[in-house]
């Protein structure tokens, strides 16, 4: 899905006219993903919002979770114009003492996150720092932290240059892991494309980078040619596909463990039973 979603923003970033991606919003990227003030046609709103439950990480108990949605309502009228308010409160349902407070804007055309307690940087950076300190260094932890600061503060232009160099140290780190394997040197693997540098290296990455490669092509037609709306719209599905990644680099150190344990368990066993 996240592939497609990929393909689809290259063919998108394109197009001239803003917001023409059709990708549905869900009731997590509204609330975990969108940054504050970010306009959200209705026709875009994939689910009800404001009742039901949404699963997401708790960065106050650092355990991934389910909130229910409570919703307060206010509806005002200007003359002939009416728009509502909506204070509501995602309750945690595994811990009675965590509780996120939004605040939302909605009319007949739209909605917009006005406010949020504690804020998407909040969230996300204790996510992230929790999840992917085993794979990333802390220089490109940090980077990761940066991105989602700038997107929640409405610099779109430099989240992408953070998101591409988290990207091109994953290629970096690959490179140096497997120098001798490859049998070429840094001065000539800097030469080469990225597209050729992913498919030098393809034996040792995961597959989800090389399936999703076009994604350092994307991140750099954002950083020279869009605007910081357009990088905004697009950082999510950006981001995710960054963390798949990620996922992915951890569930192949989990089984490179694994598989050096059971390794040096047989070859206790032989040993013994000599």
């Amino acid at each position: 899905m996240v592939i497609k979603l990929i393909f689809n923003l290259s063919i998108n970033m394109d197009k001239q006219k803003q917001g023409e991606i059709s990708k549905k919003i869900t009731k997590h990227e509204f609330y975990f993903e969108n940054p504050l003030y970010d306009v959200v046609e209705n026709e875009r709103l994939g689910e009800k919002l404001f009742s039901g439950d949404v699963d997401a990480y708790s960065a106050k108990n650092k355990i991934d979770t389910t909130y229910r949605i409570e919703e307060e309502c206010e509806e005002i009228h200007s003359g002939s114009y009416r728009y509502k308010l909506h204070k509501i409160t995602l309750g945690c349902k595994r811990k009675d003492d965590d509780e996120l407070i939004f605040f939302v804007y909605s009319d007949n055309e739209k909605i917009i996150k006005i406010g949020q307690l504690p804020s998407m940087v909040d969230i996300q950076f204790a996510k992230i720092s929790k999840k992917y300190d085993r794979v990333l260094s802390k220089e490109s932890l940090k980077e990761f932290k940066r991105a989602i600061g700038l997107a929640a503060h409405g610099v779109g232009v430099g989240s992408f240059v953070y998101l591409r160099r988290i990207f091109e140290g994953l290629i970096y780190e690959s490179f140096n892991e497997h120098e001798q394997d490859l049998r070429l040197g840094i001065e000539d693997f800097l030469k080469k494309r990225m597209e050729e540098k992913i498919e030098l290296l393809k034996d040792y990455l995961p597959t989800q980078l090389i399936e999703m490669k076009n994604i350092y092509s994307i991140l750099s037609k954002g950083i020279h040619e869009l605007d910081e709306q357009e990088c905004l719209q697009y950082f999510s599905a950006l981001k995710l596909s960054i963390e798949l990644i990620l996922d992915q680099k951890i569930e192949m150190e989990i089984k490179r463990k694994k598989d050096e344990e059971v390794k040096k368990q047989i070859q206790d066993i032989a040993q013994s039973i000599k």
